[in-house]
């Protein structure tokens, strides 16, 4: 029996319209049971919540003043301790594409390699256009994938921070591999080894500092106090350990509101509470022997968490009538000097093995920006005061002004600030130029110093990088053709990153 074409069609319609009605309904479903599900979870993190006020309302208010004393100092250890911990548990979840697009943007804006070796830029944005017509288009995906740049990202920050069309040549989505992985597996890949460590130390500081009883009027610290040689000043590493758990804290804050909680902060954490608690230990004989009240120390100790340096300092100086040298130890380049630097993003930077302005005008530009997330502006013109700084001298006798402030009273506070002013005078203004190049000068016969500083200054890689950075063309219309694409500009420098 056949049907005529007519009632065919119509059959097949009426099949059509029944497969996307059952369709239809099973997204409905799937929806009512993902509404339900964040229902109940609201729901049950609603009770959590109201669990722990009632549980608190009612130990302090039916139990004894004992035992409120002692449930309150079980929830300082256990809270303090745990917080750290805790704010990277909070940013393991909420890394995303964002980090990585800002990252490669970056890359392009100080041109630090050639185009066709950059990663793939995200859609839409100002670098598109010139990847897309540099990059053939029969290129594997295997050979996008490969890229050297993103290889460094995924290492810092796992594969399942970036998107899988950023390693596909024809792909633009911003969907994640491995989004909905549960958190343990997050975790191993994050090695959380350390976040552990640092917690049980927190733990065991913050249980000598709090001493809470393990039974009404038992106190085990003071049954067994601590002993051995040398003697440990038990108060002093106190308020020690405090100066630092306050230190460690902010930072840990400051770094996960910038995106930058890794667990080398923990590594560092560890490292900063063993340094404080060995230099007290140290520098106790010294206070005993001065004569100094203890409230002194002890307050000492505290700001000591905040700068072991200052330690080291105290140390040479009470050794410096006994060991003689000739060698100095004063930093002669200290990162402090440079502006908008203050000891949280110095302590951010000795992380990275850097140590003074020498190291950081030849850090490498790509480790700087992915290990830090620290604004690439920002770190931008560190590096362009640190390449003045290190060939003006900003020390001298009192009352003379330095060549440093001689130039910040001209305007000049960068290297890029110099070598602009030398070609814009050069160009326009005869007038300013000639002066200019001699206002260094202390002997009006040798050559210009200014001149010497610009010709010494363009040979620097990172300052070619950071004067590119500068031009902000990325923000500049480019000029569009005919066809409606926009002309790439040619790149001829590379440097060598791996």
């Amino acid at each position: 029996m056949s049907l005529d074409p007519g009632t065919a069609r119509n059959r097949r319609f009426a099949i059509d319209d029944h497969r996307g009605s059952d369709e239809t309904d099973q997204v409905d479903r799937l929806t009512k049971r993902q509404r339900w599900a964040r229902s109940l979870s609201r729901t049950f993190r609603l009770l959590v919540l109201l669990l722990v006020v009632a549980l608190t309302v009612v130990s302090t208010t039916l139990l004894d003043r004992g035992d409120q004393i002692f449930l309150l100092k079980i929830f300082l250890v256990l809270f303090l301790s745990v917080l750290p911990g805790w704010l990277f548990l909070q940013f393991i979840s909420v890394k995303g594409t964002g980090l990585y697009d800002e990252y490669v943007l970056n890359l392009y804006r100080l041109r630090i390699d050639d185009t066709t070796n950059l990663p793939k830029p995200p859609p839409g944005s100002t670098y598109w256009s010139e990847w897309d017509d540099v990059v053939p288009k029969d290129i594997g995906d295997d050979a996008v994938s490969r890229n050297i740049y993103l290889k460094k990202f995924e290492a810092a920050y796992g594969r399942g921070t970036v998107p899988e069309s950023r390693r596909r040549r024809r792909r633009d989505d911003n969907q994640r591999i491995g989004k909905d992985r549960k958190l343990s597996e997050r975790i191993g890949a994050d090695a959380f080894s350390p976040i552990i460590l640092a917690t049980a130390l927190f733990t065991v500081g913050w249980t000598i500092v709090v001493q809470p009883e393990l039974a009404r009027d038992l106190n085990i610290f003071v049954s067994l106090p601590l002993s051995g040689l040398p003697e440990l000043p038990q108060e002093a590493l106190r308020f020690g350990f405090l100066g630092a758990y306050a230190f460690i804290l902010q930072n840990m804050i400051r770094r996960y509101f910038q995106m930058d909680l890794r667990n080398h902060a923990y590594v560092s954490a560890i490292a900063r509470v063993i340094l404080v608690a060995a230099l007290i230990v140290a520098i106790h004989p010294i206070w005993a022997w001065t004569g100094a009240a203890e409230e002194v120390e002890l307050a000492f100790a505290f700001f000591l968490g905040f700068f072991p340096e200052m330690g080291f300092r105290l140390l040479r100086h009470q050794l410096s009538s006994f060991v003689r040298s000739d060698e100095t130890m004063d930093e002669r380049y200290p990162l402090r000097d440079l502006d908008g630097l203050n000891v949280w993003c110095q302590a951010r930077l000795m992380e990275e093995g850097i140590e003074d302005m020498q190291n950081l005008t030849t850090a490498n530009l790509v480790d700087l920006m992915l290990y830090t997330r620290m604004p690439v502006g920002r770190i931008v013109d560190w590096i362009d005061q640190a390449f003045l700084y290190l060939r003006v001298g900003g020390g001298g006798v009192e009352g003379v002004e330095t060549d440093r402030a001689k130039l910040r009273r001209l305007g000049i506070r960068t290297a890029t600030d110099l070598i602009d002013t030398c070609e814009a005078g050069r160009r326009h203004d005869r007038d300013f130029y000639h002066p200019f190049l001699r206002v260094l000068n202390a002997d009006q016969a040798e050559p210009s110093a200014i001149e010497g500083l610009r010709r010494a200054l363009e040979g620097e890689v990172n300052l070619w990088h950071i004067r590119e950075w500068k031009k902000h063309k990325w923000l500049k219309p480019r000029r569009m053709p005919s066809n409606g694409r926009a002309k790439a500009e040619p790149v001829t420098v590379s440097v060598d990153v791996s």
